[in-house]
């Protein structure tokens, strides 16, 4: 019986090995028609690679307890469980395999969650052999560290390609990334040829993430123009001269609630402008090479070349603000390295920002206005409720200009701080004054401020004769008062 169980096993690692050197040869599907069904069938890989991992670690935890408790667990039970993980692990890898045969992950992304998925098999089955034959308890031990090391690996390798590496998020790799990717767009209008200066920036924006070197869903890249000429699983995606059959602009031109319109309806969109100028270059069948001093753009088009590379004082503001933009992205990335939580992207990619006080206990107030203030004019939300805010902190948001909500809920300030924020915060349209000492007296600071769409006053020492006399000056805004419940 052990003699047969052996070499079952040794022939299971045989074809694991085999297996381990035929997928260096096996791509994704070119056929529309298998990469549909192989991204069904491998759409179960999610639900299934959990039930290896638990049903090893409750093998590691069996093993554990016949150490502490000597026969307290019989090997019959451990070797069937590591069997039943081994099928489930076989089952797993072959349900993630055929994700990868419908084209939606490239290569070089799952190539390391792939082989040590494979060596988890392998040092799995020596497990099951070493534990099966029972002679040597040291190679038991030994073979199972292997196991649990390698799905460690496997583990995290997968875990990155789903959730993305945890390191990938920190705000200075971020912030560095999209400074050297401004150098990178820099260098290709200095190329002089329409397809770097003008096209690869609006692919680079909007469909690269999706369709790039790491990833391709659907076979499709978009980062040359080979690539576009080439297509994916689902047909030509440029096709020179002919808009209308080239399938990058007909996913663009699909109504947005269309589950076949790219980019989809949650990502952001081509504006009116990066549109039209992609489906004039495809119907202009201009090659790669063809330069900017070479042709006249149709006055349509002149919009977009001109927010590109344009002289003109539209153009040019608008590169600087994209340059200012990029540089307080770069200081809120340091920001966020110094004093996390305090600040947050109000939209993301944009250089709009919300302050919440909760997070300053702990840090040197001083040090934090310090680092604040080349942010301040960018943000739109501030949140000091339960917080003393003394005349350094409101000199500092009094130059927050295109702030929208004040929320200075049961906090203290005096009325000389009160007046100057207000008066410094023309957008203004939702103030949250609950809890705080704003009396009547306080009124004609913030009637002035047409824009106000919302005023909370309860729990304040407002009488009704002021909340009347709020009402009459702003008209248009809700005042939730004591008076107004």
């Amino acid at each position: 019986m052990i003699q047969l169980r052996v070499r079952s096993i040794a022939g299971i690692v045989i074809i694991l090995f085999v297996c381990f050197a035929g997928v260096q040869w096996v791509g994704p599907f070119e056929d529309d028609y298998w990469s549909v069904i192989s991204d069904f069938v491998g759409s179960f890989h999610p639900l299934l690679l959990h039930l290896p991992i638990g049903l090893w670690f409750a093998v590691c935890g069996l093993l554990l307890a016949s150490v502490f408790v000597r026969d307290s667990v019989p090997r019959s039970i451990v070797y069937g469980l590591t069997l039943v993980t081994f099928v489930s692990a076989i089952l797993t890898f072959s349900a993630g395999f055929i994700l990868y045969l419908g084209g939606g992950y490239g290569r070089a992304t799952i190539a390391l969650h792939m082989y040590s998925s494979l060596a988890f098999l392998v040092s799995l089955a020596i497990f099951l052999f070493c534990y099966g034959t029972a002679k040597r308890p040291s190679f038991e031990w030994l073979s199972a560290g292997v196991t649990t090391a390698v799905l460690l690996i496997a583990g995290h390798a997968g875990g990155v390609i789903t959730h993305g590496d945890p390191l990938d998020r920190a705000p200075w790799r971020i912030f560095a990334e999209r400074a050297n990717q401004e150098f990178k767009s820099v260098d290709a209008v200095a190329s002089g040829r329409i397809f770097d200066s003008l096209v690869v920036p609006i692919l680079e924006d909007k469909c690269m993430a999706c369709h790039g070197v790491e990833r391709a869903k659907g076979k499709l890249k978009m980062n040359t123009y080979a690539a576009l000429l080439k297509g994916g699983s689902k047909g030509a995606c440029l096709l020179p001269g002919d808009s209308a059959g080239s399938l990058m602009i007909q996913r663009i031109n699909l109504p947005l609630d269309d589950t076949k319109r790219m980019p989809p309806a949650d990502k952001e969109q081509l504006s009116l402008d990066e549109a039209a100028f992609l489906d004039w270059w495809v119907s202009a069948a201009l090659p790669e090479e063809q330069s900017i001093e070479s042709i006249s753009f149709p006055t349509e088009q002149e919009a977009y070349v001109q927010s590109i590379m344009g002289d003109s004082p539209v153009a040019i503001q608008a590169r600087v603000a994209k340059a200012r933009s990029k540089d307080l992205l770069l200081k809120y990335a340091d920001f966020q390295t110094r004093y996390p939580g305090l600040l947050v992207q109000s939209v993301v990619g944009e250089a709009l920002f919300e302050l919440n006080a909760v997070s300053l206990l702990g840090y040197d107030e001083a040090s934090v206005r310090s680092a604040l203030e080349p942010l301040v004019d960018s943000l739109i939300r501030i949140d000091w409720n339960r917080r003393q805010l003394d005349t350094a902190w409101a000199k500092l948001f009094s130059t927050a200009a295109i702030v929208e909500v004040l929320n200075l809920s049961d906090s203290s300030f005096s009325d000389e701080d009160l007046l100057l924020l207000l008066s410094k915060m023309p957008e203004l349209k939702k103030v949250n004054l609950t809890g705080t000492e704003f009396s009547d007296e306080q009124v004609d600071s913030i009637r002035a401020h047409s824009k106000i769409e919302t005023i909370v006053l309860t729990g304040t020492q407002l009488s009704e004769v002021g909340y009347q006399k709020l009402i009459n000056h702003l008209p248009g805004a809700e005042i939730i008062s004591d008076y107004s419940m």
